[in-house]
């Protein structure tokens, strides 16, 4: 039996409206109501709880394959803030024992290491907001301001800190054994960007070209042409990404992150938005968050304003979603334009 289906069963065999399940658990009746869809699933934190509220044990509850289990844990990581030490200890005991199945092996190790840095990336968070006060209590003191840039992925002076050498070196060595990985040759290119090495950013930017079916290969190309100072070419590019995929969300939100690099905010603006429009059900906020940062750029904060609340609809109305991190990061951009008008 599918888990949104026992889901329902238990739920009707003990009388309970959609509205009531959603009650006791804090959530909308757009969120019970996804689950029983099979559209998305409860995070691995609620186990417990619906385990003992049914009165069954959670591998009877959800009749959890191994598939399932991984699913809720990938969904689980992308929303959270900050695990405690004990949802940790749960999430990489089943990721372990998961490695020691040929099937899932390569799923559970990305999802360790996705957890790692989902970890990492939170600490980052708060370290940033730490070192912001330390910057101010100290007067700006050379170790507060260094430990502001190192959580904020600040520039950093020298090559030996800055350069990605070990990284390009890596996916070089990757891609001769795997020549057809898009993913790996488009972070190939990324690095060598980075480090200004423009001639191999291009030709791996051609190899890419023959191999990947998207957009990402004239986003490239655009990216090394402005580089270089060869503007004509990089708006034949931008021509070519705009008429090629006009229909693409995600190529229209590249389109918007080139107008951005040139200032062009109204444009990066519509692109967003045109984006938002295209995206299926259930959206993505991405782009209204974009729309939004950028309105307040050009001090449209009654726009940037419009834009949060569409983004905390589409969090309601799509996936079920009315509190935790990102709802809360929205209502502060929210609220504090809000005060500043």
């Amino acid at each position: 039996m599918k888990i949104g289906n026992r889901i329902k069963e238990l739920r009707t065999r003990r009388g309970l409206t959609q509205e009531a399940l959603a009650l006791a658990f804090g959530v909308t009746p757009q969120t019970v109501s996804k689950w029983e869809c099979e559209i998305n699933f409860p995070d691995v934190s609620l186990l417990p709880e619906l385990s003992v509220f049914f009165g069954v044990s959670i591998d009877s509850l959800f009749s959890l394959t191994r598939a399932d289990k991984l699913e809720r844990i990938d969904n689980r990581i992308s929303e959270a803030g900050l695990l405690d030490d004990d949802e940790v200890g749960q999430i990489e005991e089943i990721l372990k024992e998961s490695v020691s199945d040929p099937g899932s092996k390569a799923l559970a190790l990305t999802l360790l290491a996705k957890l790692y840095n989902h970890q990492a990336d939170a600490c980052l968070k708060i370290a940033s907001e730490y070192a912001a006060e330390a910057v101010e209590a100290s007067d700006g003191s050379a170790e507060s301001l260094k430990q502001f840039g190192r959580s904020n992925s600040s520039a950093v002076f020298g090559i030996k800190d800055s350069s990605h050498r070990k990284l390009i070196a890596y996916l070089r060595e990757y891609l001769s054994r795997n020549p057809d990985s898009a993913d790996a040759c488009a972070m190939l290119i990324d690095n060598l960007v980075a480090d200004a090495r423009i001639k191999e950013a291009y030709l791996w930017t051609e190899h890419l070209l023959k191999i990947d079916g998207t957009y990402r290969a004239l986003v490239y190309r655009y990216n090394i042409f402005a580089l270089t100072g060869d503007d004509a070419s990089a708006l034949a590019a931008i021509a070519l990404l705009e008429e090629t995929y006009a229909d693409s969300p995600d190529a229209l939100i590249s389109l918007a992150d080139i107008y951005m690099k040139r200032a062009e905010y109204d444009k990066v603006i519509r692109g967003a938005l045109k984006a938002s429009d295209r995206y299926p059900s259930p959206k993505q906020t991405g782009p209204l968050l974009v729309a939004a940062h950028v309105s307040e750029l050009l001090d449209r904060s009654q726009d940037a304003v419009s834009y949060y609340r569409d983004a905390l609809k589409i969090l309601k109305e799509d996936w079920g979603i009315v509190s935790g991190e990102r709802v809360d990061d929205i209502r502060k951009e929210i609220k504090r334009l809000s005060s500043a008008d």
